[in-house]
């Protein structure tokens, strides 16, 4: 199996998982818990404007989200398709990491260490559950996964890589994901003349993106299991 269509089999994925969490993220939630700084009347005009602050700050965000997942998955591949050990390749696939992008600064040595091995692992779990279908003659994605993994195995790769949150929760005081943006920009017309002298709005949603996600990757899970049951066991 060529490397492409393995990279375009994960593609798909984090496509759905992205559709998901977008359908679920609540930009409600996060104006009401996550703004630092400005006051009550603002963030009531910008729930006014969410539909607005989704189009210029969530999407964004999430689209960035996907670009990063697909690097990672990138430099995953990297160690799969080389001779070389992991730890040869440990540095370039935490360096596209998404999650260690998102490592709070403040972090001590030791907890810094703790997180940074646990993304490691994570990543090497990866390359190993994928090196199967890497090195399947099949040329599609479906036929690849079919010809290296049983229905079980093929179950319990989804029911574990897919988790894709698991260390924003395992690990859920090492990470911190925040924005920011032009208050002025996003309200427009005269309300943007009235935010327009105020600093820039700071926002964390570290807690309503695992919500979202998590939710999220249930249902890819799900359909992607009733997938493989389709294709794997169609009796």
């Amino acid at each position: 199996m060529t490397r492409a269509a393995v990279e375009r089999g994960f593609a798909s994925f984090v496509d759905d998982l992205v559709a998901e969490t977008r359908a679920e993220f609540s930009v409600a939630r996060v104006l009401r818990r996550g703004v630092r700084g400005p006051g009550g009347r603002l963030v009531d005009r910008l729930l006014a404007e969410s539909g607005t602050l989704r189009r210029r700050v969530v999407e964004p965000e999430l689209d960035a989200y996907r670009r990063r997942a697909e690097r990672q998955f990138d430099a995953v591949l990297d160690y799969v398709t080389s001779d070389e050990p992991f730890a040869a390749h440990a540095e370039h696939v935490l360096a596209a990491d998404s999650f260690w992008e998102a490592r709070r600064p403040d972090l001590p040595p030791a907890r810094r260490e703790t997180v940074r091995e646990a993304l490691l692992e994570r990543n090497r779990a990866l390359g190993e559950a994928v090196a199967p279908m890497v090195a399947s003659p099949a040329d599609e994605f479906w036929d690849a996964v079919a010809d290296a993994l049983t229905l079980a195995e093929a179950e319990s790769f989804v029911a574990k890589q897919f988790a894709f949150t698991r260390p924003l929760v395992e690990h859920r005081d090492a990470f911190v994901l925040a924005t920011s943006f032009d208050p002025g920009e996003v309200l427009g017309g005269v309300g943007g003349l009235l935010a327009g002298g105020l600093p820039t709005v700071e926002v964390e949603f570290t807690d309503e993106a695992v919500r979202a996600m998590r939710r999220a990757e249930a249902v890819v899970v799900e359909e992607t299991t009733r997938e493989l049951r389709r294709r794997l066991d169609p009796g």
